[in-house]
């Protein structure tokens, strides 16, 4: 009699865990929502469903899938365009860099004082003076034709950094403008600019280039009309 109830309470517990632990089953009868992610259990791994797309895998980040907005380098058909190119321009260059013929609305006759150009030491920007005397006849070219004016440019060799050939070549300019303010010519008809290195008169990696580029060109200036 015991051993029949005893048999009887364990059918009764085996049928209760059957059915409080069985197979999980997807609810049947659901239409799922387009365009909304759609889970599955843990079991068979989480998945989201795109609209109007297959079926892609969760990685489990945490983050959203979203999906591209724009083209992408290598798909078919794609061309990427390359950014706008934007010049660099030097705030130092003159005027005279827009339009070569013409500095602050003056032609520009590079010719007239090519053979007076003033050349210095290495490192220096001391007007020497075995260099005076080409300055004579711009003096008097300029005295005869006070409407003139005359632009100096400043440059170097390629030795030293940017900056500092720069600057030398800069100081450079001015120590010949000196010479011709105390010639008496006018600062308000004098203009000075560096190139630094920038613009080389010589090629060339020696001294015989290098000596060639320290130095002071001097361009005449007359008005357009």
């Amino acid at each position: 009699m015991k051993h029949s109830i005893f048999l009887k309470l364990a059918a009764v517990a085996l049928l209760t865990v059957i059915v409080t632990t069985g197979c999980k089953k997807t609810p049947k009868n659901v239409t799922p929502i387009s365009g909304t992610p759609t889970r599955v259990g843990a079991g068979g791994g989480e998945v989201a469903t795109k609209p109007n797309g297959p079926v892609t895998p969760d990685i489990g980040s945490g983050l959203p899938l979203v999906p591209s907005t724009g083209p992408k380098a290598g798909d078919l058909g794609t061309t990427i365009a390359p950014p706008p190119f934007k010049p660099i321009t030097d705030p130092n260059e003159p005027i005279a860099a827009a339009n070569p013929d013409t500095f602050e609305g003056m032609l520009m006759d590079r010719a007239a004082f090519a053979a007076d150009t003033i050349h210095f030491d290495y490192d220096k920007s001391i007007v020497k003076a075995s260099e005076v005397g080409k300055l004579k006849p711009v003096i008097t070219a300029l005295k005869a034709s006070p409407h003139n004016k005359l632009l100096i440019e400043g440059h170097c060799d390629e030795r030293g950094t940017e900056e500092y050939n720069r600057a030398l070549g800069e100081r450079r300019a001015l120590a010949v403008r000196a010479q011709l303010v105390k010639a008496g010519i006018s600062p308000d008809r004098l203009r000075t600019v560096s190139y630094g290195e920038d613009k080389p008169a010589a090629l060339g990696h020696d001294e015989a280039a290098w000596a060639k580029n320290r130095r002071g060109e001097l361009v005449l200036l007359k008005p357009k009309n």
